[in-house]
């Protein structure tokens, strides 16, 4: 790896088998991986959620398996990408006082979306689908580990959908560039 590992690296999260997680090689910086001649900092993955535990209201950790292997992943909702900002919050609330006042009859519906924007509890369960994307970083015992900025529910379609990409991707590029 060269002294730029930083500057050239796969920008968007690559998309692999929990297994290569596991196989892929480190790099001179301890976040950059390299694996299939590309190296990269996250990873997208998709499986089954098979364990859940040490959830509190904005934190979890789960094993997350798919056909190839299990990976233990770390989530902090408060660190999600897909969080609204307070300040938006503090004007949508306002926008909904407002609304209110004026006898709006979107309120009901206003007052649903409001709830759900600002409140995302923890809420995955053992069998579900789930699509995640986060670093792969390396817990106290040397275990590499996920850790998410995005968990996504999705459905055994989704699953079946992802098992093609991810056929195509590594028969097409990954493979191919070895």
């Amino acid at each position: 790896m060269s002294d730029n590992t930083m500057e050239n690296f796969q920008q968007c999260p690559l998309k692999l088998h929990i297994q290569d997680i596991f196989r892929a090689k480190t790099s001179d910086n301890k976040y950059i991986y390299e694996l299939f001649g590309m190296t990269f900092k996250n990873v997208m993955i998709h499986g089954v959620i098979t364990s859940i535990y040490n959830t509190s209201d904005t934190t979890t950790n789960m094993e997350l398996s798919d056909a190839t292997g299990s990976v233990q992943i770390y989530y902090d909702s408060t660190k999600s990408n897909t969080n609204t900002s307070p300040a938006i919050l503090k004007d949508l609330y306002y926008g909904f006082s407002v609304a209110t006042r004026s006898g709006n009859d979107n309120v009901t519906i206003m007052s649903t979306l409001l709830d759900r924007m600002s409140k995302k509890p923890i809420n995955f369960a053992e069998g579900e689908y789930l699509s995640v994307v986060g670093d792969i970083f390396v817990d106290d015992k040397s275990v590499r580990m996920v850790s998410a900025y995005d968990c996504t529910k999705t459905s055994v379609e989704r699953d079946i959908a992802w098992i093609e990409e991810l056929r195509y991707l590594y028969e097409k590029y990954y493979l191919r560039n070895k």
